[in-house]
């Protein structure tokens, strides 16, 4: 049971990790454009692959994560660090699966009614700087105020 749970781990981070990275390449590629159908199947693509990659490849991960777990000689009562970890584990298969993915499909639908108009809602860019740009805008600032202090 211990190499089927490892392997199932090992399937599950290609998944999680494979469904990251075009996603990641898709938003960079297609960065700032204003054309609406472009932007709609970068969406459609993106959407697909957090559904049918990333949310699955997390859960798989995580589950089989657990079992390889128990399955070893680690106990999670003896090992407080792994309490600690499954509690993370838990937050973030949440987080993924109960608040960013639907924020995936509300993006991608307002990409939609945006290409059937011809120009992008005032709607979608605001749904767009929640995900990512919101987290660059918080690095960004965060590394101006190290370097500011240590120069």
């Amino acid at each position: 049971m211990k190499k089927t749970t490892k392997l199932l781990h090992l399937i599950g981070l290609v998944m999680f990790f494979g469904g990251i990275l075009p996603s990641i390449v898709m938003n960079s590629v297609v960065g700032t454009s204003a054309d609406a159908v472009l932007i709609y199947h970068q969406r459609l693509f993106v959407s697909a692959i957090t559904w049918a990659l990333t949310i699955p490849g997390m859960w798989i991960q995580i589950v089989a994560g657990c079992l390889t777990a128990f399955a070893g000689k680690y106990r999670p009562l003896e090992h407080r660090w792994l309490i600690a970890k499954f509690v993370l584990a838990v937050l973030i298969l949440i987080n993924g699966t109960f608040v960013l993915a639907p924020l995936v499909s509300q993006v991608t639908s307002i990409a939609e009614q945006s290409a059937l108009q011809g120009h992008l809602l005032p709607t979608y860019m605001p749904l767009k700087k929640t995900g990512r740009y919101v987290w660059d805008s918080q690095l960004s600032n965060a590394s101006d105020r190290f370097y500011s202090r240590n120069l």
